[in-house]
């Protein structure tokens, strides 16, 4: 038996104890090996496995564009009636090329001078010069009107540029974790447009089954009919344009954070992916009015 005293504050005295078993040596012995396990890891060399059990990829992926460089580009469409393409990247520089393999040079369109997720054209483009832009505000610092829409007109042609004072702001959406960011023109003529839950991680703000507000959804709204005193008008034929408390601008709910979506040229179809929290990545074919069950479930 061993014991040992130590000072502490006020003047008491601690005492610390410790036994030891009367007989025990003061190293015990290792205990003795099982009857099964390894001492040690062998390195198995003698496989003759080779490559991968996966089935070959059926296609090869090439640059198609070697001469030019982007720096974030996260997307990318065709300007009707010309032979080039705008290229958006994510600090929010704004580019046309020529779509021809060879080309080696960018011309800059606009820099909107915050983050950008995504620049659709307007089917149009070749008469009205419209590009529609999903932007941020200020990514590190949430705000109520901080993710937007916003329309720059064309005006030079050769190669197309604009001013960025050239900007109406369509419409607007709570900014935060997830702020969507897609859009694209369906084969109906509308902008459809993704918002995300606005949140960082489990749908703090319990959104995504609220359809009285912006978040967690997908809109489709009429850029070219703007109702009296909007930049836009709500299609009529909408799913909740009739349901009370509703937004009328939702087209689908339920989504966490729809990344990118794209519509199938031979169907119609819309297509989305959306990023999941922890098991799952969904792909899902929308729905008008459907519901996709974030936060309630996922995948």
């Amino acid at each position: 038996m061993r014991g040992v005293l130590l000072g502490c504050a006020g003047g008491c005295l601690l005492a610390v104890v410790s036994a030891v078993w009367a007989g025990a040596p003061e190293n015990s012995a290792k205990p003795a090996r099982k009857s099964f396990g390894l001492e040690k890891r062998v390195p198995w060399s003698t496989s003759r496995i080779h490559g991968s059990p996966d089935p070959a990829s059926p296609y090869q992926t090439e640059n198609a564009f070697p001469k030019i460089i982007f720096y974030e580009p996260l997307s990318l469409a065709a300007l009707p009636g010309t032979n080039r393409l705008l290229v958006a990247e994510r600090k929010g520089k704004i580019f046309s090329f020529e779509n021809n393999s060879r080309t080696d040079q960018k011309d800059l369109v606009v820099d909107v001078g915050r983050t950008v997720y995504a620049a659709a054209v307007h089917p149009r483009f070749a008469e009205n010069g419209y590009i529609f832009v999903a932007s941020i505000l200020d990514a590190m610092n949430p705000s109520a009107d901080g993710s937007r829409v916003s329309r720059f007109k064309v005006t030079g042609r050769n190669p197309p540029r604009t001013d960025a004072k050239s900007e109406v702001v369509m419409l607007t959406w709570p900014s935060g974790g997830h702020n969507g960011g897609c859009l694209q023109f369906g084969p109906d003529g509308f902008l459809y447009l993704a918002t995300g839950d606005g949140s960082g991680i489990a749908d703090q703000l319990e959104t995504g089954q609220d359809l009285g507000d912006l978040l967690g959804a997908i809109l489709r709204i009429d850029v070219d009919q703007p109702a009296a005193g909007k930049a836009y008008r709500i299609p009529p034929d909408n799913p909740f344009v009739k349901t009370p408390g509703a937004r009328p601008e939702i087209y689908s709910y339920g989504h966490r954070q729809v990344w990118r979506f794209s519509f199938d040229p031979p169907t119609g179809r819309l297509w989305a992916g959306e990023v999941g929290q922890d098991l799952w990545e969904m792909i899902y074919v929308v729905q008008k009015g459907g519901n996709y069950g974030w936060s309630v479930n996922e995948g």
